[in-house]
């Protein structure tokens, strides 16, 4: 069991921050017999981009896929609807094939907005692939003032790279030419708006499956399963050491998802993570011989974090923000989900 490098303060808290040069497994251990939660300290500042004010303007971009300009239309108005003003990056509708354009062209429309004053968020359009292209053009020292930026899907790769590079609170949210256009539910569109404009401080979700117990409080990183493992061996490597790991994924067989997970698990990611949690897995069913709540229960079955599915977020209908970088609060023994903070200045 590889060491933490972090220190142990037992009196932060109420519970155990991690902070000896004790393993994982051993602290926890000694943790759970006080039945205190487990909360983790990042050394870094997380900076909290401000919230979204009534008539702001929202950047539109591409980072991945290619974009349907009808889809972007009924974005674009259901955005317009709530107040705020759009702006399409220049190269929204550029193509290279399946992509939006260029890596270069795609970075540029990302870095213009970042670095505009008069951009209240950024919204991307649709995932596909090609996010992960544009990273070796992004340079963090460029984004200076935090912004709200949303996506899900192939934006995996620049909510995480956004979060560890610039330490900056990202967002694992609806986009413009899929959720947005397609209409969002009820509730899932009053929490979108709520989070964002800073309304809604904190809240607490009721999961549906535990599968493992423990409390434990901790930042969130994560976003698409099968984008996460394509990070690994890279420079962008996912960071989830003492986060709360989330992950979902959409039209992947059982067999894939479990390849997936226990190279994860075997390339060391899961090891000093603090929980994790499970969204949705959309189109994801087999030919009933294993299925994906089976593969979690043996592959996480001795986790000495708490491991609970059902977090309605990612690809399916309902798929509710999740701040990436703001504290959460999972609780492996009642199955809830909660901020603790709120995610905007």
């Amino acid at each position: 069991m590889a060491f933490l490098r972090f220190f142990c303060d037992n009196d932060l808290a109420g519970g155990g921050v991690c902070t000896c040069l004790e393993t994982y497994q051993q602290q926890r251990s000694k943790l759970c017999l006080t039945g205190k939660p487990w909360v983790w300290r990042n050394r870094l500042a997380v900076h909290k981009p401000p919230r979204l004010k009534p008539g702001a303007r929202i950047g539109v971009v591409a980072p991945a896929g290619c974009v349907e300009p009808d889809a972007i239309r009924r974005g674009v108005a259901a955005i317009e609807a709530e107040g705020f003003e759009v702006e399409l990056g220049a190269s929204l509708y550029a193509r290279k094939g399946y992509l939006a354009g260029s890596p270069i062209e795609r970075a540029g429309d990302l870095m213009n907005f970042f670095g505009r004053a008069d951009i209240g968020a950024i919204f991307c359009a649709r995932g596909g692939f090609g996010s992960i292209q544009l990273l070796p053009h992004l340079r963090s020292g460029l984004l200076i003032q935090p912004k709200i930026f949303a996506g899900y899907s192939d934006i995996t790769i620049l909510l995480n790279w956004l979060n560890q590079a610039c330490s900056m609170v990202t967002f694992h949210a609806p986009m413009v030419a899929e959720d947005i256009a397609r209409g969002l539910t009820d509730q899932a569109k009053a929490y979108f708006w709520q989070v964002l404009s800073g309304g809604l401080e904190s809240w607490s979700f009721c999961l549906d499956a535990p599968v493992r117990p423990g409390v434990a409080e901790a930042e969130m990183v994560g976003g698409c399963l099968s984008m996460l493992v394509t990070t690994l061996g890279t420079p962008y490597q996912i960071d989830a050491r003492g986060k709360l790991l989330f992950m979902e994924d959409v039209g992947e067989r059982p067999y894939r998802l479990e390849r997936m997970l226990t190279h994860l698990k075997m390339a060391g990611t899961l090891d000093q993570v603090a929980g994790v949690v499970f969204g949705h897995f959309t189109r994801c069913d087999g030919d009933g011989q294993r299925d994906i709540e089976q593969i979690i229960a043996e592959l996480f079955h001795d986790a000495p974090y708490p491991v609970v599915m059902g977090m309605k977020a990612g690809h399916d209908h309902e798929n509710f923000a999740l701040p990436f970088g703001a504290r959460m609060r999972l609780d492996g023994n009642n199955a809830t989900l909660a901020l603790l903070e709120s995610p905007v200045s």
